[in-house]
């Protein structure tokens, strides 16, 4: 048994879900392709712009992070940014957000269009490439427009769980810019054992795990289809062993954390912007109340945004498995809708 203050783990940030390996395994052909586009900026050329699209938690962020990171580190002349959509989906918070990463603190009583015009003031001595993830969250992509009509050489990319999001864009936007196509495909069996007895490797010491408990998390990891939650997995089992005081994780401590282990609540209410957190916190506290209820107390705490937006979060939440929407027909109010935090 374990001694006070032994523990099974030497390095537990490895197996945070954006901890950046040296190496994105098995997404070498995705990191090139990526990069393809990116390459002629360096001679002071319009890269080639693309959708970077596949299921949640097969590598896709990571390897574009990576090809970034190394962008940085060769040269300063191509400006990187990197906005998620989910947290700034409107045109003037990815400005908000640009600005704050090339270090522009006067935005105060601008428009967004101000913004942008500053952006490309900036922006247009050097290159850029701009990285937009979960592209599909943005309520609008006049930003898109601007890039293209005022940034002179620029990449693209956009990240997104849903190809079809191609499609859903406007037409002449989608000419303009004009998408390269890059799939992630879910990792196989085979894959997903490569990358967790890596992780095992750097964030446990030694004959920490058992051949069979390996063996279980990589099984379950690959049915799940996503790689944070077998990190999740890895976390929650050796600190379950760690409990118990065993000198491994054997299959039993996978078993009593695989019903926490949920492919949908691997993202954690950090992910979500300031006004989602508000809300789901907001409906924690008054579970079994209706949509219109709640829209009444979410105005009473100084929520600003309109109906609309207010329900069309409550239905990301509920797709992202926070919430349970259940409807109610033939109430004193007509057809309406209660929602329960889900623990």
């Amino acid at each position: 048994m374990l001694q006070s203050g032994e523990s099974l783990v030497k390095n537990e940030q490895v197996l945070d879900f954006d901890y950046q390996p040296k190496l994105v395994k098995f997404r070498e052909s995705q990191q090139f392709a990526i990069a393809d586009c990116i390459k002629p900026l360096f001679n002071s050329k319009n890269g080639s712009n693309v959708l970077v699209f596949g299921s949640s938690g097969i590598g896709k962020t990571l390897a574009c992070n990576h090809v970034i990171t190394e962008l940085e580190q060769e040269t300063d002349l191509i400006i990187p940014v990197y906005v998620n959509c989910w947290e700034n989906n409107t045109t003037y918070k990815v400005a908000l957000c640009i600005c704050q990463q090339l270090d522009y603190p006067f935005t105060q009583n601008k428009k967004g269009i101000e913004l942008f015009e500053v952006i490309a003031e900036n922006m247009n001595q050097k290159s850029a490439v701009f990285i937009f993830d979960e592209i599909d969250k943005a309520e609008d992509l006049d930003f898109l427009y601007f890039i293209n009509q005022k940034i002179l050489r620029n990449c693209i990319v956009l990240i997104t769980n849903y190809k079809d999001k191609l499609f859903d864009m406007d037409t002449r936007l989608r000419s303009r810019l004009f998408l390269d196509i890059i799939e992630f495909k879910k990792y196989t069996l085979e894959e997903t054992e490569g990358i967790l007895k890596e992780r095992i490797a750097y964030a446990f010491f030694p004959e920490a795990w058992s051949n069979e408990a390996v063996e279980l998390a990589c099984q379950k990891t690959f049915e799940l289809g996503d790689i944070r939650c077998g990190l999740l997995m890895l976390k929650k089992a050796g600190k379950t062993a760690e409990d118990e005081g065993a000198l491994k994780v054997e299959p039993c401590h996978i078993e009593k954390i695989l019903s926490k282990v949920d492919k949908y609540s691997v993202k954690g209410s950090s992910d979500l912007d300031k006004e989602t957190r508000d809300i789901l916190h907001l409906i924690k506290e008054n579970g079994g109340k209706t949509t219109t209820e709640l829209y009444e107390l979410f105005q009473k705490n100084g929520g600003t945004s309109v109906y609309r937006t207010f329900y069309r979060k409550i239905k990301t939440l509920e797709m992202n498995k926070y919430l349970l929407v259940e409807k109610v027909f033939g109430g004193k109010n007509g057809n309406t809708s209660t929602v329960q935090y889900m623990k």
